[in-house]
């Protein structure tokens, strides 16, 4: 999802997206040298000013990984890059095969003869769009000569200032997707929302489980989870979560010291990680209140679809005076898996309708 040295080695496929974007960016850098040429050699007076320099792009591009950890969110979104799917920009939607029934007849018999059936398998479908994001932000043409002295100061500021808002709309995206993208009938969806997330209604009424885990008791919180929380997760063949994402107030109230006749045995968080399946327990910002996030951390379960990984592209300038203008662009999708017989690895809890 960006561009890190790890990710980068020849004939991977993130590899192959950073260099087309280095690929649009010496297109721009020749097109925009042409224009200064054309420009000085009529005599233009304002022409005689340096192009967009590897410098400049390097500091950019050095820029996009030190911010993708800031926004609230980041760390789910980071913690999942590893079962990330990279795919060429053309795609628009991954869809995936459900296997489904086959005859269940195994013979065992001395002579090999008993009868079985040669039958196949049938498949279901489902599959999630790769929306394109982007966003834009410019630098006056007069201003960027005087960034000639004067460093790249205010196109990486007006860079910082933007990528921050995009980076919002990415978590959200990797969150609870975008309700307005629906491709080949199959909506975007983010980890709280889609359809094959497993949620527990952890409000009251109907189907609630009726906890606050903001201020439930050790107890009531040992109860929660070794009850309706490791039923969901048994029903669905899950041995244990890999993270449990909780929002801040959960993770107080887990922090709190939990005394067992009479003596000290740590937090209530230590407490529950020995007897409860899920291997780690993480706060964040992303999720308020009584509401928690977790999944197996499979590229079989959940991972992120990546058809154009965070790069800033410039737009190409007519005119010498004509302002330079970039463009943060990403290609990127969710992808919650069920197998035919509908078990996933993705759960969410909160105070659901």
């Amino acid at each position: 999802m960006f561009y890190v040295r790890n990710a980068l080695q020849e004939g991977s496929p993130m590899r192959a997206h950073f260099d087309a974007m280095w690929a649009a960016r010496r297109y721009f850098g020749n097109t925009d040298a042409q224009v200064l040429a054309n420009a000085q050699a009529a005599g233009y007076p304002i022409a005689n000013v340096q192009g967009v320099t590897d410098r400049f792009w390097a500091a950019f591009d050095t820029q996009a990984v030190e911010l993708r950890n800031t926004e609230d969110g980041m760390e789910i979104v980071n913690d999942l890059l590893t079962v990330q799917t990279v795919l060429p920009v053309g795609k628009t939607v991954k869809l995936y095969n459900q296997v489904g029934e086959i005859d269940d007849t195994v013979a065992i018999s001395i002579d090999g003869q008993a009868p079985y059936s040669f039958d196949h398998t049938g498949y279901g479908q489902d599959g999630d769009p790769i929306p394109i994001i982007q966003a834009g932000f410019g630098v006056n043409w007069r201003h960027f000569q005087g960034l000639q002295s004067e460093g790249i100061d205010l196109a990486l500021d007006s860079r910082r200032a933007k990528q921050r808002e995009f980076n919002k709309k990415l978590v959200g995206l990797m969150l609870d997707g975008a309700p307005n993208i629906v491709v080949e009938q199959y909506p975007s969806q983010g980890l709280r929302n889609h359809r094959n997330t497993k949620k527990i209604n952890l409000g009251s009424g109907a189907g609630g489980a009726n906890i606050d885990l903001t201020t439930a008791t050790a107890a009531e919180m040992i109860a929660f989870f070794q009850g309706p929380f490791a039923s969901l997760v048994i029903a669905n063949r899950v041995s244990a979560l890999d993270v449990l994402w909780v929002s801040q107030e959960i993770w107080t109230n887990l922090g709190k010291v939990y005394v067992e006749n009479g003596v000290t045995v740590g937090t209530v968080r230590d407490y529950l990680l020995r007897f409860i399946r899920v291997r780690d327990i993480r706060p964040t910002f992303a999720l308020t209140g009584n509401e928690f996030l977790g999944y197996v951390r499979d590229r079989d379960i959940v991972t992120p679809l990546v058809g154009m990984p965070v790069g800033t592209l410039p737009l190409p300038r007519p005119l010498p005076e004509t302002n330079y203008n970039f463009r943060i662009m990403a290609a990127m999708g969710l992808q919650v898996k069920n197998d035919a017989a509908g078990l996933g690895g993705v759960v969410y809890g909160a105070n659901l309708a």
